[in-house]
């Protein structure tokens, strides 16, 4: 098995590249190394945001010695995560030293590569590096969008990297067969990989094949709060211990922000909730904590038998959606708060509404994403009682996981098991509708330049 080779010229090139990298005004291209001036940063638009100090990239940034800057571009922190506190500094720190290598302005050679490891199962970076990076995606680039602007935001910050020579990408294509996704992982064992950023859908029905990597001393990292199952279920694998990390928001405060956005918005009244592919941790963390958050006069139409299920499972594909919310909206009529994690789910699930007759009036959703589709729907409608509050699209997290699996190939101890990402909800306004975004299925929040999103969904 190939593994990096840490080799002190490298180490000290980086830093004199941080430290010699200059900045103007008017552009908003960011180096893998930073600039030298420390920024200071308000991380949102509106007075009370909180003050954030993106880092620096002198001898004394915190990940500097590993060649890594936390000097990140203010603009894109907001764009990324909104007007949020930073989380610990462990995860604070190697959160911005991903956004530090987001490049807005790719040139052509990095278009066609970028494009080309997408397309491909594997592909050659051309920089002629030994480190293999392996990505197991438990759905895939062709069935739903979300997935392959992650992917793509993982292949480009890989693509900063001198070290990383070759990316082998497989996908499982919601493949209700967990055997499906555990195998994928097990090709990436066998294909020499040196690590592996994922999203494990199937939780702790892979958990062997993911142990599996562990052992063979090749981290697994996941992103969008994939958990290999949550810390108290059977099974369930160990973030630090048997796997690297897992990237992604405090999902237990994620469910208790979506139900103070319901109690808030909708008061007295039925509310359901809706999840993803059964057994992911994502759905089953934040739903696990919004039930017991809801107000007393809230009632929930769909709660689970135990802590242990998911409600509202929707597989986040857009074909099961409609079923899910006919099967609710045909017995309870009268709900006014959704909860989801997913946007343009909620977008899909509209069409129901607008097939059984139902209004759009009084009803407030609470959403992680930000797909463009939902909030160009709403303001097509322009219904005034009609509010929608959102997180964050997350599909930067990938690259999150990336830099922190090329950090722990110096250094493991640098890497927390949980890599905490901060979250604020957001009250979608007509701003939030960008009628030129080249695909409107793309998060508004995604860190994936337009010139890139063009050529992956032209046509």
């Amino acid at each position: 098995m190939k593994r990096m080779k840490i080799i002190v010229m490298l180490a000290v090139f980086a830093l004199v590249v941080a430290a010699c990298s200059s900045s103007s005004e008017d552009t908003t291209t960011t180096t893998a190394g930073g600039s030298e001036d420390t920024t200071t940063t308000t991380a949102g638009g509106s007075e009370d945001t909180t003050t954030t100090t993106a880092g620096g990239g002198g001898d004394d940034d915190p990940l500097a010695m590993y060649g890594e800057s936390t000097a990140a571009d203010a603009a894109l922190i907001a764009k990324a995560l909104g007007p949020v506190e930073p989380s610990d500094d462990a995860s604070w720190n190697i959160i911005l030293a991903s956004i530090a290598r987001v490049v807005e302005d790719v040139d052509q050679a990095t278009i066609d590569k970028a494009l080309e490891c997408l397309n491909n199962q594997q592909c050659d970076t051309g920089t002629g590096g030994d480190v293999v990076m392996g990505f197991a995606d438990g759905g895939g680039d062709t069935v739903n969008v979300w997935r392959a602007v992650s992917h793509m935001e993982a292949i480009l910050q890989a693509l900063t990297y001198e070290e990383i020579g070759s990316i082998i990408s497989t996908e499982a294509n919601f493949d209700p067969d967990p055997n499906v996704a555990a195998n994928d992982i097990r090709f990436l064992i066998d294909s020499g990989v040196d690590f592996i950023v994922g999203y494990p859908d199937a939780g702790i029905a892979i958990a062997d094949a993911i142990k599996e990597a562990d052992d063979a001393g090749i981290p697994y990292s996941s992103f969008s709060a994939g958990w290999v199952g949550l810390p108290d279920q059977d099974g369930a694998l160990v973030p630090g211990e048997d796997y690297l990390t897992v990237v992604g928001e405090d999902l237990c405060a994620l469910g208790e922000s979506f139900a103070t956005v319901i109690n808030d918005g909708v008061g007295t009244g039925q509310a359901a909730v809706l999840g993803g592919t059964p057994g992911n941790a994502l759905s089953l963390g934040w739903q696990r904590c919004i039930f017991p958050a809801f107000g007393g006069d809230i009632e929930a139409v769909n709660a689970p038998p135990n802590s242990d299920t998911t409600a509202g499972d929707t597989y986040w594909y857009d074909p099961a959606i409609p079923d899910v919310y006919r099967g609710l909206l045909t017995t309870n009529p009268d709900i006014k708060g959704w909860a989801y994690e997913y946007a343009d789910g909620m977008n899909t699930g509209l069409q129901v509404y607008d097939e059984l007759g139902i209004p759009v009036e009084n009803l407030t959703v609470a959403l992680r994403t930000d797909e463009q589709t939902l909030f160009c729907d709403w303001v097509d409608r322009a219904e005034p009682t009609y509010n929608i509050w959102y997180s964050a699209g997350g599909n930067f997290q990938s690259r999150v996981a990336v830099t922190a699996s090329m950090l722990a190939l110096q250094d493991p101890s640098v890497v927390p098991a949980e890599i905490v990402v901060p979250h604020v909800m957001r009250q979608v306004t007509a701003a939030d509708c960008n009628p030129d975004r080249p695909n409107p299925y793309v998060s508004g929040t995604s860190l994936v330049p337009n010139s890139i999103l063009e050529l992956m969904f032209a046509g």
